[in-house]
Parts: structure tokens; sequence; C-alpha cells
């Protein structure tokens, strides 16, 4: 796990949208390139992404309990190299605005397996920070008369098993709340996009004050379905099919912190 700061400068009246990039899958028959590219198009100059794992489908043939063909959207032998490729076309415009990628189990299974890394090697072709399985981002927002704000975020790819029921897997996470400390806490792997917030209560001077926590499950551009007689992954496991999308977080700084909004 790393610490990282990444520092934004805002004038009074700014808004911030944080745009998660978790289970793309790009190089998956299924993975649905239009939503992705139609994510990242909606965003400017304050809009900044972070991803959390599976940005590639990284099934290589070797991999006899995962590989398809019927799923495999590549056209070399090199696999990985075509996938890391043919991602960092799509998200090269985009590259000064991405904070940083996260590893997923997809990518961790290469490294186990292949020694290489391929999601270090997607954020050092686009010269983003690698944030490794699990990670702590401290969004510092700075104004002109040198006043900050901070938000902490929390990130991890996910784990276990798909939940069946939105709120079993709302649940899993939301018990992160009580051994890491953040204001956000970003998970993926479930490929659901939904959100939970919370608020905790404590003392400022001789008062009392309340903080909003978010729980953010942070979407997917893999498609449930295909549209023939193969099966994907997700329709064989019996999965209940997903929004195809990322989240969007929004961060405005105020006189006494910020304002966090979630789109989902």
């Amino acid at each position: 796990m790393i610490p990282f700061e990444y520092r934004l400068h805002y004038k009074y009246g700014d808004s911030f949208r944080i745009k998660t990039l978790f289970d793309i899958h790009y190089g998956s028959k299924y993975c649905d390139k239009v939503a992705l590219k139609d994510h990242l198009a909606d965003s400017d100059e304050k809009t900044r992404f972070i991803g959390g794992g599976d940005w590639i489908d990284a099934v290589v043939t070797k991999d006899i309990k995962r590989y398809m063909k019927h799923s495999d959207d590549t056209e070399t032998d090199a696999i990985i190299d075509e996938q890391v490729d043919g991602l960092c076309e799509i998200l090269e415009p985009y590259k000064d605005r991405i904070i940083g990628g996260g590893d997923g189990n997809h990518e961790h299974t290469i490294v186990k397996h292949h020694g290489t890394n391929p999601m270090k090697r997607i954020c050092e072709k686009l010269g983003c920070v690698h944030l490794g399985y699990s990670w702590f981002v401290k969004l510092v927002f700075s104004e002109d008369n040198s006043r900050t704000r901070s938000v902490v975020l929390y990130g991890h790819h996910g784990y276990g098993g798909g939940s069946r029921t939105a709120g079993g897997e709302i649940t899993k996470y939301d018990k992160t709340r009580k051994d890491y400390d953040a204001d956000i806490y970003l998970f993926g792997h479930g490929h659901r996009l939904q959100s939970s917030r919370s608020v905790q209560i404590g003392m400022r001077g001789k008062g009392l004050y309340s903080k909003p926590k978010y729980v953010v499950l942070c979407g997917s551009f893999l498609k449930t379905l295909s549209e023939t007689t193969d099966a994907t992954y997700s329709e064989v496991a019996g999965y209940p099919p997903i929004e195809v999308g990322g989240a969007t977080i929004t961060i405005k700084p105020d006189n006494q912190w910020v304002e966090v909004s979630s789109d989902v």
C-alpha cells in the first residue's frame, strides 16, 4: 500500500469531479468501449480520473480456467501487449488528468504467473502513478490565499465472490470504515455501481460537527451478457446484470471543509 498526495488549485466556488475507472476489462469482446469513451469524454479541466484495477482483461490462453476464445477480442498472440497498447491509445488524451491506476486480480494473476505487471506498464506509458492493489490518496485543494482543504480517498480493487444482492455488496465493504480512516472509500471487483453515505459525529472546539463518509462501488465497463449463444463468464456464474459505467464524485471546497456528492 502506498500513500500519495495529489494537489489541485482552486478558487472559491469551484467544483471538481473524480471519475472512477474500475474493471474496464479492455481486450474482452464484452468490454463496452463506447461507454468507456463516453465516460472519459464527459469531463473538463476540473475532472480527474482514478483507477482501481482490471483495466485490461488479461486472460491468456494458458489460463485454462478462464480463457474462452469467443471472449478474446485481440488479434495477435501477444495478448497482453495488444491490450496494454489498445487501452493506452484510448486513455492517452486524458493522461494529464489521471491521478493513478491500481492493480486488480486480473493484472495480479499475470504478475503471479508471468512475471510482469501490465498495470504498471500502462501507468508508465501514461505518466501517472501506479497505486498498487490498495492505496490512500490525499486530494489537497489549495486556494490563492494558501487555505487548503483535503479529502482522503481509500481505494482497493475489491475481494471475495460477487454478491447476489445490492445490499450484500455494499455491506461487505462498509466494514472497511472501522479499519481505515478516509472520507471516500472506492471498491471494484463486484462490478456494481452504487454508493452508501454515512455520517461521523465528532467535536470541533466546544461544539459538535458531522462529517459524511462515502463507500462507492465503482462499476464496470464489462457487459454481463453476450448477444449470441456464447455465454459470458458472468452468465455462466449466474450473476445479475449490472449497469455499465463508472461513478462520478463531485467535490466542492467550502468555508468549513468540502461538499461531497456521488451520482450513484
